[in-house]
């Protein structure tokens, strides 16, 4: 963004006093938006900001230093069904919003919105819910990455918007946490990577033997540890992981909170991890990573870390489309092309660059 700012349609311009950042619903997404969380507290630092988001959103924002409030949007809980909206809409209310930026385009969290009273309502022109916005940044005119995505709505406020890296924040109490974790576990002096071989959808995932035979030549090649992360849906696929293999690896998966999990990815030499939050925590935290892209697009939702510690493997050739919108995808070609000896070369070469 920057430069020549782009035509927005709107309402004269919002108070930006008490502000509502609308947050989008996965981990991934949610820090995609650290860089608008960031470039707003800069350009409006008096301000009361807070954000609105569903519950595991607040792992990723705690600690943010722009971020005065976090406020749960619980669907399925407290605030499910009418009564359970009308509870949130009046606490809404209560904290009395001059303005909210919407980062998703959704009919329900603007109607929401709109119900609270928030003057000015600031969101992606869209005709599902653009009729309820006051101010609307049109859409771009070619595709950009998720995080630039949000950037125009700022604009449509009168702020600048530069693209810029994203944030994840852990204490120095959640270092020395991971640190006693690990110390029981590992030997001293041995290189920590962590192998991540999760996805919210079955097609982005690289197939469980070829993380094994990675995790064994990490081990007997270069005298790594292996750590095997995820949360605990996760399961099966560290079981089918490690009986695969010839050496042992750390278990990790199913047994961290998100926060515990940055908290030891931020101790790692190296992330191996499909498209998914936990790849995007580990760059924002500075590691390097091999990101393994298949069905979806490096350009749309690529890492946002160091360049020089980032390599994004990707054989688009091989799917498709891209991005692929089937979900429940049989496998995919993208991902089945990408071969235990590229990702062991690319691993490698950052484990060198930083030894």
């Amino acid at each position: 963004m920057g430069g020549r700012r782009a035509k927005v349609s709107g309402h004269g311009a919002p108070a930006l006093a008490r502000v509502l950042v609308v947050l989008p619903n996965w981990y991934g997404e949610t820090l995609f938006a650290t860089p608008f969380l960031r470039l707003l507290r800069q350009q409006r630092p008096g301000a009361f900001l807070a954000t609105l988001g569903l519950p595991r959103c607040r792992e990723i924002l705690a600690h943010h230093p722009g971020v005065d409030a976090l406020i749960d949007y619980d669907e399925q809980g407290a605030h499910r069904g009418p009564w359970g909206t009308w509870r949130l809409v009046r606490e809404l209310r209560r904290q009395r919003f001059d303005t909210a930026f919407i980062l998703r385009r959704s009919l329900s969290r603007t109607l929401l919105l709109a119900l609270a009273g928030v003057p000015a309502r600031i969101g992606a022109a869209n005709r599902k819910s653009g009729w309820l916005l006051t101010h609307r940044a049109p859409a771009p005119a070619a595709p950009l990455h998720k995080a630039s995505t949000y950037l125009p709505l700022l604009e449509a406020a009168g702020l600048s918007a530069v693209p810029g890296p994203y944030e994840y924040i852990v204490t120095e109490q959640e270092r020395q946490q991971a640190r006693e974790r690990l110390a029981a576990h590992r030997a001293e002096h041995r290189t920590l990577v962590a192998l991540h071989p999760g996805a919210n959808w079955e097609h982005k995932r690289w197939p469980v033997e070829r993380f094994a035979a990675l995790a064994d030549r990490l081990i007997e090649s270069r005298g790594a540890q292996v750590a095997i992360t995820g949360g605990p849906d996760d399961a099966p696929l560290a079981e089918a992981m490690t009986s695969k293999m010839r050496q042992r690896a750390l278990v990790l998966t199913g047994d961290t909170t998100l926060r515990e999990l940055g908290a030891v990815l931020a101790e790692t030499s190296l992330v191996v991890a499909n498209d998914t939050g936990v790849l995007h925590v580990a760059a924002a935290l500075g590691r390097p990573v091999v990101a393994l892209f298949g069905p979806t697009s490096p350009r749309l939702t690529g890492p946002l870390g160091d360049p020089a510690r980032t390599i994004v493997l990707h054989h688009p050739d091989c799917c498709p489309s891209i991005p692929c919108r089937q979900p429940h995808h049989p496998g995919s070609p993208g991902m089945a092309a990408i071969s235990v000896e590229e990702v062991y070369e690319a691993a490698s070469r950052l484990l060198s660059r930083d030894a």
